[in-house]
Parts: C-alpha cells; structure tokens; sequence
C-alpha cells in the first residue's frame, strides 16, 4: 500500500492536537480543519466539496460514518488515528486504501455510554448519499436536545 507524502506530518499535527481533521495533496496539507466529531469532514464537504476530491485525508476519528462522507467526498486515501473495525470495512469495500493508529471494535458515544450515535445511525446503510443523510438527521435529533 503506498503511503502518501506528508501523512507523516499530517499524523504528528493530529497528535499534537493542531488539527482533528488534515486534506493532503500531492504531499502538501491542502486543508485543516478542527472540531468534534465529523464536523470537519462535513464542513469540508458542504462547503469546499472540491478539496476532498482525490485527497488524502487524515482524521483523530474514523468511524463508518466519517468513511462514508470521505467516500462521498471521492477522497482517494484515508488514515484514522482512530479507526473503527466498520469504518476499516466500509473503506475496504470502497476500495479505499487506509492506515491507522489504532484499531478499534466500535466508536464509543462521548459520554461513554454506548455506541456513537452517527455510527448507529449509518450501521446498515451501504450508500454514502444515504449516509450523509441519515447523519444529517441524526446531528439535527441531538442539537434539538
């Protein structure tokens, strides 16, 4: 598997808490952003679509719902600090080359208490588009809480 220039650089900043989420191309970060969750990748997404297109991204978190909207980016290579054993899966079956830190049965909720909610909400959906909706809904349901 070839990794791309700069993920190395890509990994340390994550590490050090610069950034949870960096856009590589042709081994120059292109894009950084930070935020909770798939904030980053959904604020890349909706707002500068193009940036993901063909990049390397490298993300603190890689659950199947970040795979999902880096697939529907048409990223080209994903590394996760934090990788879900169905996020790995989604991205395998995408044919999506991918590296991480660590791996790991699911993405825990933030309180700790279960599953991570947008993982739940993406569990048996295939589609990226159906994905990024059901996500939307989700993250609608938990910022009306």
């Amino acid at each position: 598997m070839h990794i791309p220039a700069g993920l190395t650089t890509a990994q340390e900043r994550i590490k050090t808490g610069q950034a949870t989420c960096i856009l590589i191309r042709d081994g120059v970060i292109t894009g950084e952003a930070s935020g909770i969750g798939v904030k980053p990748i959904l604020q890349f997404l909706e707002n500068e679509p193009d940036t993901l297109k063909g990049a390397a991204v490298a993300d603190k978190v890689i659950g199947k719902a970040a795979a999902m909207l880096l697939v529907l980016g048409g990223v080209q290579y994903v590394y996760g600090q934090l990788m879900s054993i169905s996020g790995q899966e989604y991205l395998k079956k995408q044919n999506i080359p991918f590296s991480y830190g660590t791996l790991v049965e699911k993405i825990s909720s933030r309180d700790g208490t279960g599953v991570c909610p947008l993982e739940q909400s993406v569990m048996d959906i295939n589609d990226p588009q159906e994905g990024y909706d059901a996500i939307k809904k989700t993250i609608a349901k938990l910022m009306a809480r």
